[in-house]
């Protein structure tokens, strides 16, 4: 109880202190009790020691009346005057005694009243002591177990600074094994900084080689032609040198096709029919200017004609190793070219389906391959960012292009394809000059990737179509945004998602990863129908050079004709 003097302890500590005070308290006032208990018991027994010695003297003074009425009996009427004098004061000694007596009896009666209450108030006094005794026993049983909780909580405040201990050793070994990483991670941050700085180096490197080497490539290409000129000037009779297929690359005769003539375009309502490409997945079609021929390329490795009318297959040309990542069919429906996946464009005629020219040189897969107007020159794009332009005669590289960043798709803004626009995984597309090979401007118009990317007839604007579901057409001149296309729902695939312009330029398609193909007004920007026809993500949509019918290609494998 020393520590009531002290400081309060906190917590559990400080609610045991409180009960033990408390207990102390109530101690102290069952000892008062006590006490006065033991003067009233004292006090009790006084009285009744009084009352005998009250009630013995009582017996005594009735014995002595007793002797002095015997006394007077003897006495008699002798004695004279004498005997009247003996008899008066015996009579007041008699008197005074039973005064006494009564007194006595008073007393006494007022002791056995005061030794009654004295009673009473010891049995109310017994039962409080029961009771406190009884409490104090339960408060004694409570700090037994207050005791026994604080062993038990000592003991867990043991097991716990244990543990806290352990922790702290197992702090201090993580604490050194982080500053063991902490300085293996500078170290790591300092070599990828240096494979940093020689990764551009070589890089910059490579370009410098890659500039060369198109550089030779081009030098060739004029020693080749210079070397055909002295040729025919030395052999006149001979005539001009002649080349593998230059026959077939010179000068081409019009299509034998009927050339569509170009309407009204109509946005489609419904399916009438349906292509069966039987391949795994479609990834690319292209129809042809006359509207006769329909190519169709996926993860075979054969690219399927068909007849756009019938859908009855035509050729299947072969040759390239992986799957076919884009066709295309030149303006005037003589060649088709193929960009594939091993690194390799081609080109086949479609009158005999004979393989014509392998274009090689890249060094990643070929995602995008095109003609331009006359078919005089190829582009392609690859993964190895860049872009190559060939010489569709002879089959080589006049030029390579670099891209900054990866791109999905470009378009010819112009017949010769000296001016190019390209959709970049950076959501931006940048308007490129083929003869000089730099970006003449660029403009960030997506809030992500842009997918593909489509030139108007003249060039002067283009359709642009992002993965943040939208479409945008876009003036080439300025890159300021005329149109933006929108719908609930309509999200493209990220891998295969093309979207294309009517032959008059009134309407714009795109299909979603849902299946659902989407036809906006380009004017307004309106949405004009969803069609919800396919049952897998939409790759590729392109209207007939009439106008009147549309292709839609989903990727597993079917093609749907649409009016």
């Amino acid at each position: 109880m020393a520590q009531s003097r002290g400081a309060v302890p906190a917590g559990w500590e400080a609610r045991i202190f409180a009960q033990l005070e408390q207990r102390e308290v109530r101690v102290a006032t069952v000892a008062k009790v006590i006490q006065s208990y033991t003067r009233l018991a004292g006090k009790v027994g006084e009285f009744a020691n009084h009352s005998r010695d009250a009630e013995a003297r009582s017996r005594e003074v009735q014995g002595e009346h007793e002797r002095l009425l015997t006394s007077y009996g003897r006495n008699g009427g002798g004695g004279g005057g004498g005997g009247g004098r003996g008899m008066s004061l015996a009579q007041q000694r008699i008197a005074d005694l039973e005064r006494d007596i009564e007194g006595l009896k008073e007393e006494r009666t007022l002791l056995y009243r005061t030794q009654g209450t004295n009673a009473q108030r010891l049995l109310d006094l017994s039962d409080k002591m029961r009771d406190t005794d009884e409490r104090l026993r339960q408060q004694e049983l409570e700090i037994m177990d207050a005791h026994e909780a604080l062993r038990r909580s000592n003991a867990k405040i043991d097991d716990l600074r244990a543990t806290l201990k352990e922790k702290d050793g197992t702090i201090q070994i993580l604490q050194d094994e982080m500053s063991a990483l902490q300085l293996e991670i500078v170290q790591i941050e300092d070599r990828g900084r240096r494979l940093q700085s020689e990764n551009d180096d070589l890089v910059k490197r490579w370009m410098q080689k890659m500039n060369a080497e198109a550089e030779k490539i081009n030098t060739v290409t004029e020693e080749l032609e210079l070397i055909k000129r002295k040729s025919a000037a030395l052999s006149p009779r001979m005539g001009p040198a002649v080349f593998e297929d230059d026959q077939f690359f010179g000068a081409h005769p019009p299509s034998t096709g009927v050339s569509a003539q170009h309407g009204a375009s109509l946005a489609p309502r419904n399916a009438v029919g349906k292509i069966d490409a039987r391949m795994e997945e479609v990834h690319s079609i292209a129809i042809s200017s006359s509207g006769e021929l329909l190519a169709v390329g996926g993860q075979s490795t054969t690219v399927k004609v068909f007849d756009a009318e019938t859908g009855e297959g035509v050729f299947s040309l072969t040759g390239c190793l992986k799957a076919v990542n884009h066709v295309e069919i030149s303006t005037d429906n003589t060649m088709l070219l193929a960009a594939s996946s091993d690194h390799t464009a081609r080109i086949w005629r479609l009158d005999t389906g004979r393989h014509l020219k392998s274009l090689t040189g890249h060094i990643g897969s070929i995602m995008v391959a095109k003609f331009n107007h006359d078919a005089s020159r190829v582009f392609t794009y690859s993964q190895d960012r860049t872009i190559k332009v060939w010489d569709t005669q002879r089959g080589l590289c006049i030029k390579t292009l670099f891209m900054e960043s990866s791109c999905h798709d470009f378009t010819l803004l112009d017949s010769a394809g000296s001016r190019i626009a390209t959709a970049h995984v950076n959501n931006a597309v940048r308007i490129w000059d083929t003869a000089s090979g730099k970006r003449v401007r660029e403009a960030t118009l997506h809030k992500e990737q842009v997918m593909s990317v489509w030139a108007s007839a003249t060039g002067t604007r283009i359709l642009t179509n992002s993965y943040d579901g939208t479409l945008k057409l876009v003036s080439t001149d300025t890159l300021d945004v005329i149109t933006v296309m929108s719908a609930p729902g309509y999200r493209p695939s990220r891998n295969w998602a093309r979207a294309s312009l009517s032959p008059d330029e009134r309407f714009a398609m795109a299909g979603s990863i849902d299946g659902r193909l989407f036809v906006w007004d380009v004017n307004s920007g309106d949405l004009v129908r969803t069609l919800d026809i396919h049952k897998s993500a939409v790759c590729d949509a392109l209207w007939h050079p009439t106008g009147m019918r549309v292709y839609s290609a989903e990727k597993s494998r079917y093609i749907l004709i649409l009016h």
